[in-house]
């Protein structure tokens, strides 16, 4: 989990550093995060216990001692049926309850982050921008005293065209107690502002220049505050929904593809009608797409022939857009309603993926008898990966709707399922599927011996 976890921080370090974020905030987000991650990790770790487990087992030739006593493999496997079916129901709970509501305050506290400005880092001459309508930069700053040198302002809260500019020589800041206003002191300083609302100010462009020896200024850094968005604006998307939900929403779905089908069929339906079984061209003989032209124009007076055709191309090209729309709109329909049910079923793979990767890290490790983090990590990553891409393929193929969601999302488990019935096979018959000595004699017996001859 620790692991898979700082993927999400990398990915992420940009948006949370530098923003004076508080510490739970951050740890709130990684929890949410780490609750998304139970997916992968869970599969990997049982497949890496598993081997692990089995493979100590093996390799202390306790499992020789159990087959020696007259128990078999399967009397060895049973107690941990139970406990992947626990696994498997927590593996359910996890993929329909926890992560819809880890899913959906995560994005709604990650868009919080995200519309966050900057925490107040003014650095010594770097313009800082970060309080609305205020540009300032600090020519020297004492990092005991905390005061401020060459201190220049361009205020544009006004909207005018025209900042007002503030330069002091020197000046201090200070916060007020709940951090909403920022307080700066300037002294022997000059304010400079154009008088934009004076009449005929195009003309005559006046400005009024003012010297100080002391002057306040208040800054509002309510902007720079952090706040919690509803999370009911991000409830909706399917990532945040249970099994009942995304199998609601994907009849809803189909229910409005077939609202849109039959009204198509209504607006389509009146420019068709020549085609009908007793339509003007039932006794007429129709050898090709222009002798049905020149048959229908010629049952009209031939001073509305160009009218006619004008008429009739303008009206296929209306049907041909409208249909174009709606082949699209329909295939976006469609590729929404796959999008709920390739989440419907990946609330059900991860149980059923469980299962799969023990019966396939266990057989296994009693068979290569190797226990510790040696070889079972390695063997695990790989199977894991082979797992994982496949998975990821699949689900990806699903969501461009060259599968079907449930083939898409299942295609992993199926891939391994017959591997690891293979295992379970080899396990239970003392498989030397791992000998070495065992591949050579088999070898030996393909390719036979070449005798000299005199």
């Amino acid at each position: 989990m620790f692991i898979l976890l700082m993927q999400f921080i990398w990915l992420y370090v940009d948006e949370l550093v530098g923003k004076g974020l508080e510490w739970q905030v951050i740890a709130e987000l990684l929890f949410y995060w780490s609750a998304s991650l139970i997916p992968q990790a869970m599969p990997l770790a049982v497949l890496l216990a598993s081997i692990m487990t089995f493979g100590n087992l093996g390799e202390t030739y306790e499992l020789v001692a159990a087959k020696a006593a007259g128990i078999s493999i399967w009397k060895m496997f049973k107690p941990m049926y139970v406990v992947m079916l626990g696994i498997s129901i927590f593996g359910i709970f996890v993929s329909n309850i926890l992560i819809p509501v880890a899913n959906l305050k995560s994005r709604a506290l990650l868009y919080d982050v995200r519309e966050k400005k900057p925490a107040l880092a003014i650095t010594e001459g770097v313009f800082y921008s970060g309080i609305q309508g205020i540009t300032l930069r600090v020519g020297k700053k004492d990092k005991k005293t905390q005061e401020m040198q060459d201190i220049i302002i361009y205020d544009k809260r006004s909207n005018t065209s025209h900042s007002t500019v503030i330069s002091a020589k020197k000046g201090t800041m200070t916060l007020s107690n709940d951090g909403r206003f920022l307080f700066f002191t300037l002294f022997d300083g000059a304010r400079y502002e154009e008088m934009e609302s004076q009449r005929n100010y195009y003309n005559t462009f006046p400005h009024s220049t003012t010297y100080f020896s002391e002057e306040k200024i208040m800054f509002d850094l309510s902007v720079l505050n952090f706040n919690r968005t509803d999370e009911d604006l991000f409830k909706h998307n399917y990532e945040m929904l249970n099994v009942f939900q995304l199998q609601y929403y994907s009849d809803s779905m189909k229910v409005v593809k077939y609202k849109k089908a039959l009204e198509l069929k209504g607006f389509v339906k009146p420019y068709y009608f020549f085609l009908k079984k007793d339509s003007l061209l039932k006794n007429t003989v129709i050898s090709s797409v222009s002798d049905t032209v020149k048959n229908v124009v010629s049952l009209f007076d031939p001073l509305y022939k160009d009218n006619i055709l004008n008429n009739a191309e303008n009206n296929t090209r209306t049907v041909k857009n409208v249909i174009s729309y709606a082949i699209t709109e329909r295939f976006d329909i469609k590729k929404s309603g796959a999008r709920y049910d390739i989440e419907w079923h990946k609330k059900f793979v991860l149980a059923i993926a469980c299962i799969i990767m023990f019966f396939i890290g266990a057989p296994l490790g009693s068979i290569i008898r190797k226990g510790g983090f040696g070889l079972p990590v390695v063997v695990s990553i790989l199977l894991y990966l082979i797992y994982h891409i496949i998975s990821l393929s699949g689900e990806k193929a699903a969501k461009t709707m060259a599968w079907s969601p449930m083939f898409g999302i299942w295609i992993g488990v199926l891939v391994l399922t017959p591997l690891g019935f293979f295992l379970t096979y080899q396990a239970s018959n003392d498989s030397s599927l791992f000998n070495k000595n065992a591949w050579i004699n088999i070898f030996k017996k393909i390719i036979p011996k070449n005798k000299n001859t005199k």
